[in-house]
């Protein structure tokens, strides 16, 4: 139990504007950042509540550039395990720090006292993570009921262009556009009316987004020469062959290893296939020839349609965004994983060395418990040190709150204990182990 006198949060005005002034003011240079709405803040006073869709580890931080009070923003105790961050973030920002699989009553208390006895402003995603694929995640229910709960007016901040222009498994900025709107997403009088289950609908529907299409029908387009760069940490599954943890980038190209598939990462956010015959940089199919090529690169290899048809996939509809590509990834994990339960097979889906295991409890310091090597099971999650050899084996039925923080640090729950792997390749993908670990608790009917 973590006590509130020692972690209680502070937000201090001057330090918010010392944010806005600086740092907000670089944000909305560097990225372009067009605000629709501000105004209702000179009208609207605290408390209310922020909650907004999540296109970008920057959300808060673009969020806050145009809100003229101090945001207590709930966020991932993971954040705060550095002795730095966990001043910088609850001492000096008052963040709120939330654990993903413990039940946490200190979370909640923590809120009403802002927004009741403070009287001040609390923001929450409630997607509860950034968008991998440029769309928008179920929010929490509990959400929902913590709205009713507080009968305070309710913000929604709008963020559209975020995704394109600093996608979570990108380290690159890319030039474009973000726009940001703001307007009264609930009153004190609606939550009042409304059910939790109809608060929850509302606000589902409020979060919905699709950046890519959005960017589209602007015509915007973000260059970079490295646009594809780490992409393989949102897809790990190539559309042409199947391959598990078989996509690797290079600047603007995204190839296969195992089969020869590639494509180009465009500017739009969508993908062309590359030519083979390309020598001086990457050259694409037009439309007319995804099908084909597709076809012909696959074939030369298998001489088999690519297995994103055998799907129910187009290989034109897996190439329009990442988002499409990422629907055909989750159906062909889902195949595999449904095949490999039937058929009882006992060989890791991923694996991946010279990774370092760290455990430790909510925001306290973490500690180096294992150095080696981590396979995933259809039952288990090993870890193997390199030195000792000595095995640390997790039970699938004992895993919670599995996800990735920040762009790649792949964690989950045991008990009260946080587990996070640290990846020495920074090609290695943590969001495949926490893809995998949700469908398998899917299928073997896990609560």
């Amino acid at each position: 139990m973590i006590q509130a006198r020692r972690y209680h949060p502070t937000n201090f005005m001057w330090f918010t504007w010392l944010l806005r002034h600086t740092y907000g003011l670089w944000l909305k240079r560097a990225y372009r950042i067009t605000a629709l709405n501000a105004e209702l803040f000179r009208n609207l006073k605290p408390p209310f509540i922020v909650v907004g869709n999540h296109t970008t580890l920057l959300d808060p931080f673009i969020a806050n550039a145009f809100i003229p009070y101090p945001v207590h923003w709930v966020a991932s105790d993971g954040n705060m395990r550095n002795p730095i961050m966990r001043f910088l973030l609850i001492k000096l920002v008052g963040s709120i720090p939330k654990s993903k699989a413990i039940p946490d009553l200190e979370t909640v208390n923590w809120i009403v006292e802002i927004i009741r006895r403070k009287k001040g402003v609390v923001g929450v995603y409630p997607e509860g993570q950034s968008s991998w694929n440029g769309t928008a995640m179920p929010a929490f229910p509990a959400t929902a009921k913590l709205l009713k709960l507080l009968k305070a007016p309710v913000v929604m901040a709008k963020t559209m262009g975020g995704y394109l222009t600093k996608p979570r498994w990108s380290h690159v900025r890319r030039p474009g556009s973000v726009e940001i709107s703001y307007s009264i997403l609930f009153t004190p009088e609606q939550l009042r009316a409304m059910s939790a289950e109809e608060i929850d609908r509302v606000l589902n529907d409020a979060l919905a987004f699709d950046d890519t299409a959005w960017c589209k029908s602007k015509g915007l387009r973000f260059e970079s020469e490295r646009g594809a760069e780490s992409l393989e940490l949102a897809l790990h599954v190539c559309p042409a062959c199947g391959g598990l943890a078989t996509m690797h980038s290079r600047r603007t190209e995204f190839r296969c290893e195992r089969c020869g598939f590639a494509a180009v990462y465009q500017p739009d956010g969508s993908f062309c296939l590359m030519h083979e015959d390309s020598r001086q940089g990457a050259s694409c199919s037009g439309k007319e020839e995804l099908q084909a090529q597709a076809q012909a690169q696959t074939q030369t290899q298998t001489q088999t349609p690519p297995i994103c048809e055998a799907l129910g996939f187009k290989m034109e509809a897996v190439m329009d965004s990442v988002a499409a590509w990422d629907s055909f990834q989750q159906a062909c994990l889902k195949q595999e994983l449904s095949r490999r339960l039937a058929e009882g097979i006992d060989e890791p889906l991923f694996q991946d060395s010279d990774v370092t295991l760290k455990q430790g409890k909510r925001i306290d310091l973490m500690k180096t418990v294992c150095r080696g090597s981590m396979a995933l099971y259809l039952d288990r999650l090993e870890y193997r040190d390199a030195r000792s050899k000595r095995l640390f084996s997790f039970p699938l039925s004992t895993i919670e709150g599995e996800g990735v923080l920040k762009w790649n640090f792949f964690e989950f729950y045991e008990g009260l204990n946080v587990y996070r792997t640290v990846f020495s390749d920074p090609a290695a993908s943590g969001r495949k182990y926490a893809s995998a670990l949700g469908l398998l608790k899917s299928l073997r009917g896990a609560p």
